[in-house]
């Protein structure tokens, strides 16, 4: 316990607990949710009618791929004993009868008979668009059927569904900019070089942030040719980032396996700002940090598509079996063996309730980020380095490696920056005395450099934040990694400026 929420505050989202909708098949009132249809999320559905599901190309709400790719991924599952319908009362489901092409998908029911809500493993269903004189058209659609059977009253409940995929119109996008400049800056999270730092004693630092985690920010105000200054859409911004920020975040550290799951507040990212002409950017994210206690054997859950961008089903947790997009990938180098590699997912998430959730407002900058002691953000003290400087060279375990750039990493991961001078193995913030906390950010011209008309530009950037941390709400936590108290993020990024 005590570790595990020591070690709380990674800066990386999380799908908040939807009312579960699913699909009914349209069978009699009565019988309707003996069993019903999962197309890729619980909260998806109908869209083309009682039955059908019309996906678009690339839209992450049914599309689990993500991408715009001429084809729709489809997770489909099998649900019985759905409580949740207006004028049926869910009865013992006893079996599960699928039609020839539905059998021949490989659907599968979840154990039965069923007494409980429960869904079976998502198969995913590939859906090509056609192609058309005028462009893409509607794939052909895709009808599924079964019959489940109850102990009770009615007996039977006929189900059908039908999908296609339809070319996108919108969904997941950023609108176009009214200025006529770029609409989105997708920022990247890159492999090496992140750290995140919590806490004054020192216990908690040194980890880092899952590699291929996201930012994107919906853009206007800036246009072609005389104004590079962009401001943030905010609305829009909301509607195109997920309810996380990035996938579940596995730790190990002083023996304590944890699971961090960080969601975003009720508004994700504000006050966004980016240079088109400079490669300049700043935004505020507004986090809820989940803490869930997990097992030396594994941390998190993990998604089968081995690679970012692959898709495949949860192996545990709350979607176990259901279907999911491998969003980042980490080694987590303190773990036990054959508990160290994760393909994680924001779709795969820990069961149960967290043990904690701490609030953090999260500002990042590609600019330089300072705070000042003594003793910030309600601290009660500055380091853990009894009477010596925060101003070593950190050695041993908190510099195992170093990076391509020179910079020393921890063994967990991390990038270090200062230790105790009388133990260099200790990591501290160097706030005594009036000292302050820094993090350099950087920016580059995107290329090719603003007003050239081609787009995306690109460019390599640091986002860096200096925050406070409030209480955890547990003392012996507070104790260990020293909250309230300051935080500091590094966040190296490849940005992509779409237009």
């Amino acid at each position: 316990m005590t570790s595990s929420r020591a070690i709380l505050f990674l800066a990386a989202a999380l799908l908040a607990t939807p009312a579960r909708a699913l699909v009914p098949g349209g069978g009699p009132a009565k019988s309707d949710c003996y069993a019903q249809w999962q197309v890729t999320t619980p909260e998806l559905q109908a869209n083309h009618g009682r039955t059908g599901v019309d996906c678009q190309d690339g839209d992450p709400r049914c599309d689990v791929d993500g991408q715009q790719n001429g084809t729709c991924t489809l997770g489909v599952s099998i649900c019985v004993f759905q409580p949740a319908m207006s004028g049926c009362v869910p009865r013992e489901v006893t079996s599960v009868t699928p039609s020839r092409n539905t059998a021949a998908l490989g659907l599968q029911p979840p154990p039965l008979p069923a007494s409980a809500a429960a869904c079976g493993p998502a198969t995913l269903v590939p859906l090509a668009l056609r192609s058309g004189r005028r462009g893409p058209r509607p794939s052909r659609p895709l009808r599924l059927k079964l019959v489940a059977t109850s102990s009770g009253r009615p007996r039977k409940d006929p189900d059908r569904l039908t999908l296609r995929c339809i070319p996108n119109v919108g969904a997941a996008q950023c609108p176009a900019n009214p200025s006529g400049g770029p609409r989105e800056l997708m920022l990247a999270i890159a492999r090496e070089g992140t750290d995140l730092d919590n806490g004054w004693t020192g216990a908690s630092h040194n980890f880092p942030v899952v590699f291929g985690t996201q930012i994107r920010m919906c853009l206007t105000g800036c246009d072609a040719s005389t104004t590079p200054g962009c401001t943030e859409d905010e609305a829009a911004t909301d509607q195109v980032n997920g309810r996380t920020f990035g996938p579940p975040q596995p730790l190990f550290a002083a023996g304590v396996p944890v699971c961090l799951v960080n969601r975003f507040g009720s508004r994700k990212i504000t006050r966004g700002a980016a240079d088109l002409q400079s490669g300049a950017v700043s935004v505020t994210m507004d986090l809820l940090t989940d803490v869930f206690l997990s097992s030396s054997s594994q941390l998190c859950p993990r998604c089968s598509g081995a690679v970012i961008g692959a898709t495949g089903n949860c192996d545990i947790g709350a979607r176990q079996g259901q279907a999911c997009r491998t969003e980042g990938v980490l080694t987590v180098t303190t773990a036990p063996p054959g508990a160290r590699s994760y393909a994680l997912s924001s779709d795969c998430l820990p069961a149960g309730p967290p043990a904690g959730t701490v609030p953090i407002t999260l500002p990042l900058a590609t600019g330089t980020s300072t705070l000042a002691g003594p003793r910030p953000c309600g601290a009660s003290q500055d380091d853990n380095c009894r009477g010596s400087a925060c101003n070593a060279t950190c050695t041993g375990p908190a510099c195992e490696s170093t990076d391509t750039s020179g910079q020393c990493v921890d063994t967990k991961g991390g990038v270090s920056q200062s230790c105790c001078g009388s133990d260099a193995t200790q990591p501290c913030f160097p706030t005594a005395g009036g000292g302050q906390i820094v993090r350099a950010g950087s920016a580059s011209t995107p290329t090719p450099p603003w007003p050239e008309g081609t787009y995306p530009k690109s460019e390599s950037a640091v986002l860096t934040g200096v925050f406070c941390e409030p209480s955890s709400g547990a003392s012996t936590v507070d104790l260990v990694t020293g909250l309230p108290g300051p935080g500091a993020l590094t966040l190296p990024a490849d940005a992509q400026w779409i237009r």
